[in-house]
């Protein structure tokens, strides 16, 4: 997509400091990769976040009946089993 942009000239050099490339159209796609990437982590560790403090708080209602581990397996046969379709995994084990 062709798109104009005015770009901070400081910044453009600092930048080209970093970059093994050359050209502005390829600095700054290596940016926009680059800044997709960080976000994609950034939900990838904040999904692990929330999953973690429902195992704790699992962990916790259970009083000991349950073994940590057994908590952990059940939370990843849950997330696979919904995720089934898009990863193409069974539902069930034969």
């Amino acid at each position: 997509m062709r798109t104009n942009i005015e770009i901070d000239d400081g910044l453009l050099e600092e930048a080209f400091r970093y970059s093994a490339t050359r050209s502005k159209k390829a600095l700054v796609h290596e940016a926009l990769a680059a800044y997709v990437t960080v976000k994609q982590e950034e939900r990838r560790r904040l999904s692990y976040r929330e999953r973690l403090q429902n195992i704790r708080a699992a962990s916790g209602r259970l009083r000991g009946a349950t073994q940590a581990h057994d908590i952990v397996r059940r939370d990843r046969d849950t997330r696979l089993t919904r995720c089934s379709s898009r990863w193409l995994l069974p539902t069930t084990r034969p």
